[in-house]
């Protein structure tokens, strides 16, 4: 049986679920979204306290990142959300919409159109949709309140929040809930789009390559598992007849595939459809159709360790996010974006760390303009196969020296008069922790992933890009990408917005009629 569709959506994550959304909006237009994770949504997702939960559950990847050199060699855990909704079910709900030099960036490094100018009226338009709420003004945790002054008291200006970006000072969170639940992407556009009689969503459907003909994608070819049984949560399915059998799959697209996997799964579909470096794909016996070097290179993250304080003070139960602050600064002055995020959580970050201690807590020091860049490549040619996923966390000196310098900061923050009832004694890194080299251990030692995987199928003009500024795929007709792997760079401070903002760009660039 040969299904066809106008649009065929990869990955029903923050960027498919807005896409979705908005091309299914004039009712001419019939989408198919096809997600990988199962339509079952845990009870946790909508708890904004409840995200370290998710972490490592059944609606996360679970990835795990080759063995780092700039961390000793140890193996990180790289969360991404597998489900509808994606990793906006799994994040921090921090809204920030990135530094308008950020934007500017992409512009000069050949994304030509999105500058801050350019993107500015997408972000406008998201937040007149969906208000978000301002922690600030919800009833803060009180330990959140003594970080907001301890940096004032520090010398670092007070922000009303970052509503146009994070500039340097200290500020309350704008935070993705409504009335104290989580609203991602799956509240905010999938669930309302899903009564609509042209769009259909599958999920428990693994893509597994793209149809290439002639060069030209005309489809997507996917594996549909059968529903797991005994979950647990609210299901969000397909309303619109009962689940297509199980087996493996070719759909059609009679006007364009959008690939909205994320930063990992992206590239790898790519690479599985024969699209990037010739070298490698030969290295599986993968036929060529498109020779694009550039596709899993430019990966990376922002990168963060903790300073945890046991409190003298028993911590109010938590509230919100957990994370309702936070500080941006430069790490040498002249800088004119900020590329170090210091971000307040009111409970312990590492549990094992701080042995159970529950009076504890944490100052997350972030680089949040990284220098390094890593790579995702296949393992195997199977579809099924996780992904070699290197995001080279501190493979850039620079990177280091940074995070240790945030380290400092957060130690000079904790340490302040107004932070003294909620400050007992250092738990980590420990007061025994003192000097550079002792600091440049720990950090090594500790580091870790923020969760903001981007850049792995980069815009841009040159060899290297892989979509162009229309987010079509190089050198492959009615095939684009649209989520965080066509950044250039992360945007320096949480990057969810960001994607959101890409989405609801590629879907005007799609109804302006640019189709390949």
């Amino acid at each position: 049986m040969r299904e066809e569709f106008d649009y065929v959506i990869v990955g029903a994550g923050t960027a498919g679920s807005v896409l979705a959304h908005r091309l299914t909006e004039d009712p001419d237009v019939h989408v198919l979204l096809l997600e990988a994770g199962a339509g079952c949504i845990p009870a946790e997702v909508d708890d904004p306290t409840a995200w370290m939960r998710l972490l490592g559950s059944r609606i996360d990847w679970r990835y795990r990142s080759t063995p780092q050199p700039g961390l000793d060699g140890r193996v990180t855990r790289e969360p991404r959300g597998r489900a509808p909704g994606g990793s906006s079910n799994l994040n921090l709900m921090m809204y920030v919409r990135g530094h308008p030099a950020d934007f500017d960036h992409w512009a000069y490094q050949g994304a030509a159109g999105w500058s801050y100018r350019d993107v500015r009226p997408y972000f406008d338009r998201m937040e007149a949709d969906r208000p978000v709420t301002h922690a600030g003004l919800n009833g803060p945790n009180p330990a959140s309140r003594a970080f907001v002054d301890a940096c004032v008291e520090l010398g670092h200006s007070r922000l009303a929040d970052f509503a146009d970006g994070p500039v340097h000072g200290v500020a309350w969170h704008r935070l993705e809930t409504a009335g104290g639940r989580r609203r991602g992407a799956l509240a905010a556009y999938l669930e309302p789009a899903l009564s609509r009689p042209n769009l259909r969503l599958r999920s428990n459907a693994q893509a597994l390559r793209l149809v290439v003909m002639d060069g030209r994608c005309v489809g997507v070819e996917y594996l549909q598992r059968p529903e797991q049984a005994g979950l647990e949560g609210r299901a969000v399915r397909d309303t619109h007849g009962e689940d297509f059998r199980t087996g493996i799959h070719q759909v059609h697209a009679t006007a364009e595939v959008i690939l909205a996997a994320g930063a990992i799964e992206s590239p790898k579909l790519l690479l599985l459809s024969g699209i990037g470096n010739p070298d490698q794909l030969r290295n599986f016996g993968i036929t060529v159709n498109a020779a694009l070097p550039g596709v899993g290179e430019n990966f990376h993250n922002h990168v963060l360790t903790a300073v945890m304080s046991e409190s003298r003070t028993p911590v109010p139960a938590a509230r919100q996010n957990l994370s309702e602050a936070a500080l941006f600064l430069a790490s040498e002055p002249g800088l004119p974006a900020p590329d170090l995020q210091l971000a307040f959580v009111h409970g312990p970050f590492d549990q094992e760390a701080t042995r159970g201690r529950m009076d504890t807590v944490s100052v997350l020091p972030g680089v949040v303009r990284p220098a390094s860049r890593g790579w995702v490549r296949l393992a195997r040619a199977g579809a099924l196969a996780p992904p070699l996923v290197n995001p080279n966390y501190l493979g850039d000196r620079s990177d280091l020296k940074r995070l240790i310098d945030g380290v400092k900061l957060a130690r000079e923050i904790i340490g302040a008069a107004a932070f003294s009832p909620w400050h007992k004694r250092e738990l980590w890194p420990g007061p025994a922790v003192r000097g550079d080299e002792q600091l440049r251990a720990f950090v090594r030692r500790t580091a870790d992933s923020y969760h903001h995987h981007a850049g792995s199928c980069r815009m841009g003009a040159d060899d290297l890009s892989v979509v162009d500024p229309r987010l079509r795929v190089h050198g492959v007709r009615g095939l684009r990408v649209a989520d965080a792997s066509v950044m250039p760079a992360v945007p320096s401070g949480n990057p969810h917005a960001a994607v959101v903002m890409i989405a609801e760009r590629a879907a005007d660039l799609i109804r302006e009629g640019t189709h390949v």
